[in-house]
């Protein structure tokens, strides 16, 4: 059975019209392909309207509640697309996340997915059915419904993917492929139609916001080819899969990083790591402290964590600008050369971090436009 997996993104289901568009699209590629799995997130700006409505009744609302009110977002996806697709005469059936058997931890609002047993798409699609599937959600084995966390519905595709040994997974979203840097920040940026693995897990973890890193993690520990697309032209994206990598392909940066210090003796520095749930962006140890940087939107979940520690908080905001490219790191002619080409513009390095995969620069916040755009000119254009 072939079997291809697409995922849209909220942009990509913002609207009716979107909706009935992304019908038309697979009512014509059901044409062409025999079994199709549809993975949708909610209809844009919807899990923030929820958040804000369960803000209104209580400040720090219950994460289990929380979780069951997010849900609904993609449940109302699944359903419209379903919809849509039978009225273009299409057999089509949607399920939760729980429906398709994705089985997760019981973390709510940040689950990670532990199995799946998607028997019930299997029988659907034998039947010549469209399954639609909500995103970002699945059910942990005590059966409580939880979610994956920003972005999660990519990870709810390529883990989908995976357990269906699907032929490919298609990310569909606004833009129409990877960019050797964003194109908001910085001009002449280049579409790639390749990237591996390796590329693509890197960037995603230093701040490319076209693929959430755990969906990258298990394409690559699954081998799933995945292709990033533009849902509003459906035409050949950036494809990820097994490949070569080479010297110096894109640029990622993350902005809104706080830099935190944690009173503690070496000693109980592997405590405290194992008692941090939230993502941390980088950390290292320095005489008496536990040096932790964190986008600043985890700042209050990383103080409730650490409630009973000793906390310095530096207000000052950062960003990162990394490089990707194998060898790079290990080149210092390549990294002294890149730290004068900063010094240049008065652009202050606090932090340098590297490894197999590339090289990070820890800047003002104020700065990393212009540091996107040195480098980018220099090393890419």
């Amino acid at each position: 059975m072939n079997i291809i997996v697409k995922k849209f993104g909220g942009t990509s289901v913002a609207t009716i019209e979107r909706i009935k568009a992304i019908a038309e699209h697979l009512a014509e590629e059901r044409k062409k392909e025999e079994h199709i799995v549809v993975v949708v997130s909610a209809m844009a700006k919807t899990t923030d309207q929820l958040i804000s409505l369960a803000k209104e009744i209580s400040p720090n609302p219950c994460s289990r509640e929380l979780d069951m009110l997010l849900t609904a977002g993609e449940r109302i996806s699944m359903s419209l697309l379903s919809l849509a697709l039978q009225e273009l005469g299409i057999q089509s059936i949607s399920f939760t996340g729980s429906q398709s058997g994705i089985i997760t931890d019981s973390v709510h609002g940040n689950a990670k997915i532990q199995t799946v047993n998607a028997f019930r798409i299997k029988e659907e699609l034998e039947k010549g059915k469209i399954v639609i599937v909500a995103g970002f959600q699945g059910v942990s084995r005590e059966k409580e419904i939880t979610t994956l966390g920003r972005g999660g519905s990519d990870t709810s595709a390529v883990a989908l993917s995976s357990y269906l040994n699907a032929v490919k997974c298609e990310i569909y979203t606004d833009v129409d492929a990877v960019y050797s840097a964003d194109p908001r920040y910085v001009d002449n940026t280049q579409p790639y139609k390749n990237l591996s693995y390796e590329q693509m897990l890197y960037l995603a973890y230093q701040g490319s916001k076209v693929l959430q890193p755990r969906a990258v993690e298990f394409a690559y520990k699954y081998q799933i080819p995945v292709e990033v697309k533009s849902s509003f032209t459906f035409k050949e994206g950036t494809m990820i899969q097994n490949m070569e990598n080479n010297l110096v392909k894109a640029i990622a940066h993350k902005e809104n990083l706080l830099w935190l210090k944690v009173k503690c003796p070496f000693s109980e520095t592997a405590q405290i790591l194992k008692t941090i749930k939230t993502e941390v962006f980088d950390f290292f140890i320095q005489q008496m402290e536990l040096n932790l940087l964190i986008e600043s939107k985890f700042l209050e979940p990383i103080n409730t964590e650490l409630s009973d520690k000793e906390l310095i908080i530096n207000s000052k905001k950062y960003a990162s600008v990394t490089i990707s490219g194998v060898r790079i790191a290990h080149d210092n002619e390549f990294v002294a050369e890149l730290i004068e080409l900063l010094e240049e513009k008065h652009i202050q390095i606090y932090n340098l971090i590297t490894d197999g995969l590339g090289v990070s620069l820890i800047i003002d916040q104020d700065c990393y436009k212009v540091a996107l755009g040195l480098i980018h000119t220099k090393y890419i254009r």
